[in-house]
């Protein structure tokens, strides 16, 4: 195995995970902090025969973790074919994105189309099968949305899914048809389950260029820790992921949350929560709540039998809820079963009951304040002012003590933690709005939330998150303080070097 050589940083001003400290050190044994403090107070003894860096000018903090993003789906949007540059435009500019991608692409069978953002493709009348077919009638074509839940594809996809008109609709998954024929559009939202059974897997050429650009992504940006929240994640994404691990193709250590459907395959292999595979943690199990047939799925006393049955098995649970009626019987099931560790994913629309409510059940929560600057704008225009005061409410969350760190949810944004803190201390809109201003934090609580809180609610509080003697020597360096700038000015700060486990990942010194 690979050891890190020490390494000693002087006269840094330093973020340790609570608090920022001026003139600092740190020193490391390889893969461990064991000294942190003033520099004047540091022992040559600590510095003998070992490599040292003048930190001076530099702010230095824990590494970032992201608490919620998807792996294999960042890596395949990365690698494919973008339309996330195709809003705003007519039909025909959509069309010839397609018909381009066609010819230039004559390898892939199945052509994969990522992040097109779907209101703006409802608003444009993009989202119809029959419209892809006249650009790509012959070859099986697949259009995920930005949200990552949802997908178009043309008749053909359809066709080799074995989906007709006659097909019934999954529970949880929804066949979108056309009004007022009647017939179905292509769209299938919430049907991960359908596409990961029958479609081909992504070329092998592809995951490994998408790899490549996600570990530089995470690397560049300061990311020593991640976890993969992927609600379709089992033993073979597992195995796939140890691979990467094992052959330095992902660099930031994982915590991985199998399915809830698929914990049977890791009790049979004698994993459970906090088990360690293959260097990974093994995290909650993943299960979503979704209203995209119009009644929430699963009601309330199946998610009650799927919670209990988890914990029973020994994971507590990760439950994917944005909207209020789902966040509602999500925190009303976790009152009644309670495990350490459960976890809300999103909490996109809190309402006071289920906050009130939420303060006591002892449940953590990731969420993605970044969501504001990019969608901001969508939530003016589509929700009154009701529901606009009930969005991503993180000052609430914070000040009631609940455990809330913050997340990407990539590819839906990508992993940028400085974006994360911007927008959650301005919660401005990509188009300079805000979007109820009651709810904005300050630079220092967002800094904690990235780095101690997000460990805490991952599981790896004991080891990761703060900067201290016994925890991994996981530490971002950067050219100016993001707690100390200009709000407006965050966005140029830059990552100076990204360390690992004393493993230096990103080096721009």
């Amino acid at each position: 195995m690979f050891l890190s050589p020490p390494l000693r940083i002087d006269d840094l001003t330093l973020f340790d995970g609570w608090y920022v400290k001026e003139r600092q050190s740190v020193v490391t044994n390889g893969s461990h902090f064991v000294w942190v403090g003033p520099t004047n107070q540091c022992s040559d003894s600590l510095s003998g025969g070992i490599a040292r860096i003048d930190g001076r000018g530099l702010f230095a903090c824990p590494g970032f973790i992201d608490s919620h993003l998807h792996l294999a789906g960042l890596a395949a949007a990365l690698s494919g074919h973008d339309l996330s540059n195709v809003f705003d435009s007519d039909p025909n500019t959509f069309l010839e994105s397609l018909k381009s991608v066609c010819k230039e692409d004559m390898q892939s069978d199945w052509l994969r189309f990522y992040s097109l953002d779907y209101f703006d493709a409802l608003d444009a009348g993009l989202l119809n099968r029959r419209l892809v077919d006249s650009a790509i009638p012959d070859r099986p074509v697949m259009i995920r949305f930005n949200s990552g839940h949802g997908v178009l594809l043309n008749t053909l996809a359809l066709h080799r899914l074995g989906i007709n008109e006659s097909t019934s609709e999954p529970p949880g998954i929804t066949l979108e048809r056309t009004i007022p024929h009647g017939v179905l559009s292509g769209v299938i939202l919430e049907g991960d389950e359908i596409l990961s059974k029958n479609m081909p897997a992504i070329p092998d050429y592809q995951l490994v260029s998408g790899f490549k650009l996600v570990n530089r992504l995470l690397n560049k940006h300061g990311f020593t820790c991640v976890v993969d929240a992927t609600r379709t994640n089992d033993m073979e994404r597992l195995c796939m992921t140890r691979n990467l691990v094992a052959t330095g193709q992902i660099s930031p250590d994982i915590v991985f949350m199998p399915g809830y459907e698929h914990i049977g395959e890791f009790r049979s292999k004698d994993l459970t929560y906090s088990s360690v595979y293959g260097g990974i943690r093994i995290g909650c199990a993943k299960i979503q709540i979704s209203l995209s047939g119009g009644s929430i799925y699963p009601n309330s006393s199946d998610l009650r039998g799927i919670i209990n049955h988890s914990h029973r098995q020994g994971f507590p649970v990760s439950i994917h809820a944005v909207e209020r009626e789902c966040i509602s019987i999500a925190v009303d099931a976790l009152c009644r079963s309670r495990m350490n560790g459960d976890r809300i994913e999103h909490a996109s629309e809190l309402d006071d009951r289920t906050l009130s409510k939420l303060a006591h059940s002892g449940v953590s929560v990731s969420t993605q304040p970044a969501f504001l600057h990019s969608y901001g704008d969508r939530y003016i225009q589509r929700s009154d002012s009701s529901k606009l005061q009930m969005l991503y409410r993180i000052s609430s969350l914070n000040k009631l003590g609940i455990s809330v760190g913050f997340s990407s949810d990539a590819p839906v944004t990508y992993p940028n933690a400085l974006g994360s803190i911007y927008s959650a201390v301005t919660r401005k809109t990509f188009r300079g709005n805000v979007v109820n201003d009651d709810e904005t934090i300050s630079p220092m609580d967002s800094m904690r939330l990235l780095t101690n809180v997000n460990a805490v609610i991952c599981g790896v509080g004991e080891q990761k998150g703060q900067v201290k003697a016994g925890y991994d020597a996981d530490l971002v360096l950067m050219d100016h303080n993001p707690i100390a700038s200009d709000i407006e000015d965050i966005m140029e700060i830059s990552v100076r070097l990204t360390m690992r486990r004393g493993e230096i990942l990103y080096d721009n010194l």
